[in-house]
Order: structure tokens, then C-alpha cells, then sequence
């Protein structure tokens, strides 16, 4: 009796496929990405579970930890910060203002602007504040 001689071959994997939809993904994740416009500052927003997505022409204070001011990204002091504010807002008819505060700007800081934009004529105030990450 004469047998065949067992010849045992090389197993390979062949990762093609993977590499094709590793690419379809980058390119999926790359084209459906959002980019927010924020201001150049270095602001850490508390966090909340439910945030809610900006309106589109709204005036944003900013409060650094060092509680220096920021409208709009320009650098102010509080004087002309109550002017600037109400010329803006005297310009809109949704009168909002959405507050960006530092964590660790004083409390006393962030309710001192609250008062000074409800001064100025803001009718709503937002907190902004980063989505907590579940």
C-alpha cells in the first residue's frame, strides 16, 4: 500500500481586507467630525449631564481662573465690559448671553457677571459647561 506523502502547507493570514476597512474608517470618522470654534482661551468648563448645543448669534463672556474678562475673545475690564454688553445686546432681539467661567474662578466672580449682564439688558443666561464623559 503506497501513501501519499502528508505535505503540510503555510497558514497565512491575509490582513488586506483589515487594512481596507481600517482606511474606511479613518476616512468615516475624518469626514463626520464636527469642529466647535471656541476662543483661544485655556478654560476648564465644569462638567454636566445636560448641556445644550449653543444658539447660533448669542455673546459670550468668558472668566478666566484669574478672573480676567473676556466678550467675545477681547480682553476687557468690568467698566467697559457693562458698556460693551449693552450696545450688543441692544443690537439683538434674542438677548442672550452665554457665561464660559473657569472651574476654579471664585463663585462670587461668576454671580458678580450674571448680575452685570442682567444689568445690561440680557434676558437669558447659559452656563457652558463641557458634556460629562459617561
Amino acid at each position: 500500500m503506497q501513501f501519499r506523502p502528508s505535505g503540510r502547507s503555510e497558514v497565512a493570514i491575509n490582513i488586506a481586507p483589515l487594512v481596507d476597512v481600517v482606511f474606511l474608517l479613518v476616512i468615516f470618522f475624518a469626514v463626520s467630525t464636527t469642529f466647535l470654534e471656541t476662543s483661544g482661551l485655556e478654560l476648564t468648563l465644569p462638567t454636566s449631564s445636560s448641556t445644550a448645543d449653543n444658539a447660533p448669534r448669542e455673546v459670550t463672556i468668558a472668566v478666566s481662573k484669574d478672573s480676567v474678562l473676556y466678550l467675545d475673545g477681547e480682553q476687557m475690564t468690568e467698566e467697559r465690559l457693562a458698556t460693551e454688553l449693552r450696545e450688543r445686546l441692544s443690537e439683538q432681539d434674542e438677548k442672550l448671553v452665554v457665561l464660559r467661567a473657569d472651574t476654579l474662578t471664585p463663585h462670587g466672580n461668576v454671580v458678580r457677571i450674571m448680575d452685570l449682564a442682567r444689568e445690561a439688558g440680557a434676558t437669558a443666561l447659559q452656563v457652558a459647561a463641557r458634556r460629562d464623559a459617561e
